[in-house]
Parts: structure tokens; C-alpha cells; sequence
């Protein structure tokens, strides 16, 4: 993942983007959605699922510009 924002170039500051639900859901529609399953086309749910405590994925984010960068697949270990 970046250090340092793709954008401005300022150091990125670690953390989590969360949610009270189940998943984090990206969806290219935006028409109110409640993020369950089944998707619809185009949809995908973000890694950190977590049925009881909303869900959660590591992010980083530049408070310069705002930006908020977010992997979508989980890293393989070599």
C-alpha cells in the first residue's frame, strides 16, 4: 500500500474505514443500498467482513487532500 498520496505527494496517516454493518460495500450505483448480500452486478465487498461488530478495512488517508485509499484485495503472504 502507499506511503504517500498518489495525489499530493504528503505522507498518508494509517487507519480503518468502518462501517455498523456487516460489509463495506462498493457499488457504482447510487441508489440508497443496504450493503447485504446478494450483490448486485458491479458490487463487491471489501476485505474485513465482520458479522458482529460492523465490518472494518485498513485505509490511509491524506488529510491535505482528503483522499482516502483503500485495498480491495488482501495482500498475499510469500
Amino acid at each position: 500500500m502507499f506511503d504517500h498520496c498518489p495525489r499530493c505527494g504528503e505522507a498518508l496517516t494509517p487507519g480503518f474505514v468502518r462501517s455498523g454493518q456487516r460489509s463495506i460495500l462498493w457499488t457504482p450505483s447510487d441508489k440508497r443500498r443496504v450493503s447485504y448480500l446478494p450483490m448486485w452486478e458491479g458490487e463487491f465487498s471489501l476485505p474485513g467482513e465482520c458479522l458482529w461488530n460492523g465490518a472494518k478495512c485498513p485505509a490511509r488517508h491524506c488529510e491535505k487532500c482528503g483522499l482516502i485509499l483503500i485495498e480491495t484485495k488482501e495482500e498475499e503472504s510469500t
